[in-house]
This record gives structure tokens, sequence and C-alpha cells, in this order.
């Protein structure tokens, strides 16, 4: 999650947080394949000062 945080923070996000995580492709048919390459799913929260 640093990577994201890192990216969001140099466009000028502030006060970043990820909220929740989870396995998106849990219980699909495309569940190997994204275990595979490492998938994964997150929400974000973060402020963009004007």
């Amino acid at each position: 999650m640093g990577e994201l945080v890192a990216v969001l923070s140099a466009v000028g996000f502030t006060d970043i947080r990820v909220t929740e995580s989870f396995d998106p492709f849990l219980g699909t048919s495309k569940e190997k394949t994204a275990r595979h390459f490492d998938v994964q799913g997150v929400n974000v929260a973060a402020v963009k000062p004007s």
C-alpha cells in the first residue's frame, strides 16, 4: 500500500488512509489468476487541498 500512498501524495493528496482492503476476485472464476498476480482491492480516502 505504500506505493499507492506515495503516488497519491506526489499528486497533492493529503490525509491519505486505506479504509478497507479486500480480495475482489474471491469466489470468482478468475480467483486463481488474481492470486498469481497478487491483485488486491482497496478503498482509499484522501483530501485534495484546493
